[in-house]
Parts: C-alpha cells; sequence; structure tokens
C-alpha cells in the first residue's frame, strides 16, 4: 500500500485512513507497531500518531500502535503520557502535598510559640 490509491497522487487524509484501517483488519496485520506499519504501507508515521491520539485507531483492536508521549516523546499506548512520566508526575505532585503540609505545620508551631508583649 503506497500513498498512492488507485493510480491517484491527490488523495484525502479520509482515504488514506480508509485503506490503512481496511489494510490493519486483516488477523495477521492487527499485531503490526507503528514501525512496521509505517514501512508496509508508507503511510508518514504523524498521520498514524494522529489516528491514534483522536482514537480513530483503537488501542483495543490494535494494541501495538500507539503516539508519543507529550512530556518524553516515547512511543506509548497509553492516553497522552506514558505510564513512566505519569507515575513521576503523580510522585512529584504527591511530594509537593508532602512538602506543603510540612510547611504550614511549621507555620503553626512558630505561630503557637510567638509571644505578644503589651
Amino acid at each position: 500500500m503506497n500513498l498512492r490509491i488507485n493510480g491517484r497522487l491527490d488523495v484525502t487524509e479520509e482515504e488514506i485512513f480508509s485503506e490503512l484501517h481496511h489494510f490493519l483488519l486483516r488477523k495477521n496485520n492487527r499485531v503490526l507497531n507503528n514501525d512496521q506499519l509505517v514501512e508496509k504501507t508508507g503511510v508518514p508515521e504523524e498521520m498514524i500518531h494522529k489516528w491514534v491520539k483522536t482514537g480513530k485507531l483503537k488501542q483495543t483492536m490494535f494494541p501495538n500502535l500507539g503516539a508519543p508521549c507529550e512530556r518524553c516523546g516515547r512511543i506509548t499506548s497509553n492516553a497522552k503520557i506514558c505510564r513512566d512520566c505519569s507515575h513521576s508526575i503523580t510522585h512529584t505532585l504527591a511530594q509537593e502535598e508532602k512538602d506543603k503540609e510540612w510547611f504550614n505545620s511549621i507555620q503553626n508551631t512558630r505561630r503557637q510559640s510567638t509571644y505578644h508583649y503589651k
């Protein structure tokens, strides 16, 4: 499959998607990853990423396809952020919350031990 459909070079994105989707629905092609799909079809990787991100290529049907993580750029099958980045962000937020609680407890301790003279 090339970007030329029925001898035409002036194909639309929807026509390319339709041909690609039909290609992927064949039993042996459902397990292809991004690189294999680009190699076999000639469809630009950016288009595949776009269709994975928008949900046109469903993870349930094509489990090895993915799009780049918006934080680190690694190919992920998760939403917009890979598991490692998601874990890192969650850990950082949890640490920030602990630091905030610690800071507030110190502030409260200082207020209680402050003497006011008249």
